[in-house]
């Protein structure tokens, strides 16, 4: 039986990078073979993301992204989401979230704000955008082979 582990980041604003749901699945879903949709996503992602609200607590930060396949799911992938703080992978948040293979566009979206992703390849170019719907944060990473 899975274990559910819910948690919202409250402090949004000064942890920045991810905030999703956490959910927890047994490790026999973590490491099940990815479908043919979400196939190109599987792997690491690396990279950067920049602050647009100049005069927020938001920092620019190295970014790694650990993407995973959800057993059964077609649409839907596991991100953990981390920064770099004194060279150390720091885990800002873990959650599921969708993807469309014809769009090639990856979401998430929380009462806290939502993750837009555009799938190129080995790149990715993201934004996190607050309830009112402006931009708080830049994401460009590029997946590690």
């Amino acid at each position: 039986m899975p274990k559910i582990v819910a948690a919202t980041f409250a402090l949004l604003f000064l942890f920045p990078a991810i905030a999703v749901v956490t959910s927890a699945q047994q490790s026999s879903q973590r490491t099940s073979p990815p479908t043919a949709g979400v196939s190109p996503l599987i792997g690491v992602w690396r990279g950067h993301s920049e602050c647009v609200v100049t005069s927020s607590p938001c920092h620019d930060e190295i970014n790694v992204y650990r993407i995973s396949a959800i057993a059964g799911n077609s649409n839907e992938v596991r991100v953990v989401g981390a920064k770099i703080v004194d060279g150390k992978e720091v885990i800002m948040g873990t959650g599921d979230w969708q993807y469309d293979a014809a769009k090639h566009a990856l979401e998430s979206q929380t009462p806290a704000g939502s993750f837009h992703f555009n799938v190129d390849g080995g790149s990715m170019e993201g934004v996190l955008t607050l309830p009112d719907h402006s931009v708080y944060r830049r994401i460009h990473l590029k997946k590690d082979n």
